[in-house]
Formats: structure tokens, C-alpha cells, sequence
């Protein structure tokens, strides 16, 4: 049975404290602060962690109803590597699943403070979540996306966190929307817009949990060319921010590196694999062994993403 956090008609609402609206505007401050929705998301997720660290992850998915799915926009909290290593195409769940579903189905938040008791429940990562708490973010009457929240504790949310977290999601509207009108706006051509476009969202993300990792990561598109380097990896090679991008790979390999990337490029059906490669770029050079997941956009070739197997 669901877990609805509504409290009956007779019962007080919790009372939100002087502190609790304080942590409210310091996050805020941060959503109203950019127009830019990469910046937007993921800063409010690291701002909720902040805030509330007991809580482990946290989440914002926005909703595409063309393709009828959910796309993580930011998170924050623990091992986000995690989402690299399992799903390397980047992460997408039905608007029908889970609790993420049922907050979006209903428009309505939805608690649960016993995860491995409840029917509606779907692990997609973290088999250590207990308590999960979903709020709709809406715009109108429209839910635009669900903001996720979860905790390693059951019982791990009180009426007042609920009251909290649906103030909040109800001035994030205001902030997804401003987003909305300025990503189109600036979207031109074929590029593509991050919040009107799940593809676009899903490499978005997959970026910036990259960007996140002390491990260097890399995207080798299916004609081998580098379709982005995270911080690690350029920081590694003394690369500038977009410097290495649509770089031809293989000039960044030795002689040595060349057959055997060829070797796991050539494999059939395409497979996860363990290869050591030296990179170099001017006089700097990184040389470990690298995990390679191929990703599963279309037909063979297929994009590669490296990260340095720890």
C-alpha cells in the first residue's frame, strides 16, 4: 500500500521552525541564483545535502512524457560512481515505476519509510536505502519532475521533513520554469535543449557525475574521436576544459596502447573489458589500467566510456 505523508483533515500540520525556513531560503538562494539548468539542479541537490547530511542521496528527475520517462537532471550524496559503472548509457526510468512514479502519477508526495516493505518500491542503485521520500516539482497543474531524497535509516522522515520538502519543491516550480523558457531560448539549430530533451538531459548528467569523480573518465565516440575528458583525466594530461574534445583517440595513445584499444574496439558483440592504456598529451602521460563500457546508443560501432579501474 502506498505511504502517503498526508495527514488527515483534522490533524495540525506540523509547524515549520524559524531554522527550517531559514535552510529553505539558503537553498533557494542558490535555485535563484542562475538561469542555467546544469547549475540549478546540481546545485540545489548539494545544497539539500548540505543541509541534510543524515540524508545520503539526494535527486532531481525531470519528467519527459514523449519518451515517457524520468532523467536525473543532478544528485549529490554518496558514490556516485556507482551510476557510471551500471549504467553507463546514462541512467532512465519509466514514468511509471517505482516511488518516482507514484509521486508523478498521483501529483502528490510520496513517503516511505520502510522501502523493502513496500510494493512499489524499484532499487535501481542503492540496495542500502531504507526510507525514500518523493515530492512532486510542478508547474501548474503539470508535474515537470520529482525531487528524491533517501536514507540509509527507516523511519527516517518526520511530518515536519515532508512539510519542508513540499515548500521547497513548490518554489522550485518557479525555478524549473524560469530554466525551461531560457533553454529553449537559447537553444538554436540542432542543438539540443537539456530540459525539453531526454537524450540531451541524459548525457548532460552522465557529464557532470563524471565531472564529479576522482577517477579519470572518458567518452570515445563510435569514430573514436574523445566526446568529453572529466576533470581527473584533463587535470592528468594538462588539458584545458575542452581541449581534448572530438580529439582523434588514438593520437592520444603510444604504440603500445593502439592494438590493444583496436583489440576492444573490434570485439563482437561489443563487451565491458579490462585494457591497460598509456595517454599522452604534450609532456604529461597517464598510464593505468582502464575499465571499458560500451554504450548502447544504436547500432555498432558503439561509443566507449573509460574510467580508471581502481
Amino acid at each position: 500500500m502506498p505511504r502517503t505523508p498526508r495527514l488527515p483533515q483534522n490533524a495540525a500540520r506540523p509547524h515549520i521552525t524559524v531554522e527550517s525556513l531559514h535552510r529553505i531560503l539558503r537553498i533557494l538562494r542558490v535555485a535563484t541564483s542562475t538561469l542555467d539548468p546544469k547549475v540549478l539542479f546540481r546545485g540545489v541537490t548539494e545544497a539539500i545535502q548540505r543541509e541534510f547530511p543524515r540524508l545520503f542521496h539526494v535527486s532531481i528527475f525531470l519528467a519527459f512524457k514523449g519518451p515517457n520517462v524520468f532523467v536525473p537532471m543532478a544528485m549529490a550524496g554518496e558514490t556516485p560512481e556507482i551510476f557510471v559503472d551500471k549504467y553507463p548509457d546514462g541512467y532512465t526510468q519509466s514514468l511509471e515505476t517505482g516511488l518516482l512514479g507514484q509521486a508523478w502519477k498521483t501529483k502528490r508526495t510520496y513517503l516511505s519509510n520502510d522501502v523493502l516493505a513496500d510494493a512499489n518500491y524499484h532499487c535501481a542503485v542503492y540496495p542500502v536505502t531504507h526510507s525514500e521520500l518523493c515530492v512532486p516539482i510542478k508547474m501548474g497543474d503539470d508535474v515537470v519532475g520529482v525531487m528524491n531524497l533517501e536514507s540509509k535509516r527507516r523511519n527516517a522522515f518526520q511530518p515536519e521533513d515532508v512539510e519542508f520538502f513540499e515548500i521547497l519543491a513548490d518554489q522550485l516550480g518557479n525555478a524549473v520554469h524560469n530554466s525551461i523558457v531560457h533553454d529553449q531560448l537559447k537553444s538554436r539549430g540542432d542543438q539540443l535543449s537539456v530540459l525539453t530533451s531526454a537524450a540531451a538531459a541524459g548525457e548532460n548528467t552522465l557529464r557532470d557525475v563524471c565531472d564529479s569523480l576522482a577517477l579519470p573518465v572518458l567518452k570515445v565516440d563510435s569514430g573514436d574521436r574523445v566526446c568529453f575528458a572529466n576533470r581527473t583525466a584533463r587535470e592528468a594530461l594538462g588539458a584545458e576544459k575542452t581541449e581534448m574534445d572530438g580529439m582523434w583517440f588514438y593520437d592520444l595513445l603510444d604504440s603500445e596502447g593502439r592494438p590493444r584499444w583496436e583489440a576492444v574496439r573490434r570485439a563482437d558483440p561489443p563487451a565491458r573489458a579490462e585494457v591497460e592504456l598509456t595517454m599522452k598529451l604534450r609532456a604529461k602521460a597517464l598510464a593505468c589500467t582502464w575499465q571499458a563500457f560500451p554504450v548502447h546508443e544504436g547500432e555498432p560501432p558503439l561509443p566507449f566510456l573509460l574510467k580508471r579501474l581502481e
